[in-house]
């Protein structure tokens, strides 16, 4: 049930997406900011199948294979629609133009992404017992993927309203910059969607499975008080955040090959210290 609500988020967002289509409304680009939030309530969802199935002793075969379709069209075909909806509201809306085709098919390239990254992932999961409980992903996970581009869909309604609380303590007026960055925004979000689907099926680069790192090892203080930091942010600062932290995830093996010189120098540094701190008699 827990994942057909999964399946049922990514339906709603479907659906916006469509009808802000067919216009009808006012602003029919708020229907595309529900459907972004609804990408995002799917993902909640999809973070607590598996864990209740291990919990309560229901995961079954057929659970998972519901779990890849759900994924499939919240985090695959939800949000390609989602960016293609976003273009077509744009200024440089024209699909027979050929910048218009190319940002068609690099949409139609996160979806494949999406398609293929599944498939992998359950002929995996067929050779394993869990592969759920693995600490890394081969390749971006697909809400991953999905909430880089809900998350940029909603920071573009923030950002275009300059009412939230927060905006006004940095100008009282929308800066003139802020509709140049949201119109590029809405213009290239495909070209976003093409880099997401390529490190979905990427090989050679691996993302940390948060769900296990941070269920499975149990909660000592700096994780409960980081958690604790990390909800307040949320709660008062929800549409930076939301799109920071997913950057952030999508960028991550970035920042560990640049951090990991560091770390090894640390690491050295902190060897030498006990190893002289062993060879000296007065440490004792």
């Amino acid at each position: 049930m827990i994942t057909l609500c999964n399946a049922v988020c990514g339906f709603i967002a479907l659906t916006l997406i469509a009808g802000s289509l067919e216009g009808g409304s006012s602003d029919p680009l708020e229907r595309l900011e529900k459907a972004a939030w609804f990408i995002l309530a799917g993902m909640l969802f999809d973070v607590f199948d598996g864990k209740v199935a291990r919990v309560t002793g229901g995961g079954t075969t057929l659970g998972a294979q519901l779990d890849s379709l759900a994924d499939l069209v919240s985090f695959g075909l939800a949000p390609a629609g989602l960016a293609l909806a976003m273009f077509h509201h744009s200024e440089a809306n024209d699909f027979v133009t050929p910048l218009g085709r190319m940002m068609w098919l690099f949409s139609l390239a996160y979806f494949l992404g999406a398609l293929l990254r599944l498939a992998r992932f359950n002929s995996v999961k067929a050779e394993k017992d869990d592969p759920d409980e693995a600490e890394a992903f081969v390749g971006l996970p697909t809400p991953g993927a999905a909430g880089v581009v809900a998350g940029l869909v909603i920071c573009f309604f923030w950002l275009r309203d300059w009412q939230s609380w927060d905006l006004k303590l940095l100008a009282v007026e929308k800066p003139g910059w802020v509709d140049l960055f949201t119109q590029g925004m809405t213009s290239y979000l495909p070209v976003t969607c093409f880099v997401l689907g390529y490190l979905m099926v990427s090989q050679r680069i691996c993302y940390t499975h948060m769900g296990t790192v941070l269920m499975r090892r149990g909660m000592n203080f700096d994780r409960f008080t980081s958690m604790v930091f990390g909800a307040t942010l949320l709660v008062f600062f929800a549409e930076p955040v939301i799109l920071f932290g997913f950057v952030i995830y999508g960028i991550s093996p970035i920042l560990a090959f640049l951090w990991r010189p560091f770390s090894r120098k640390k690491s050295v540094e902190d060897e030498n210290l006990s190893s002289s701190a062993a060879s000296d008699p007065e440490s004792e």
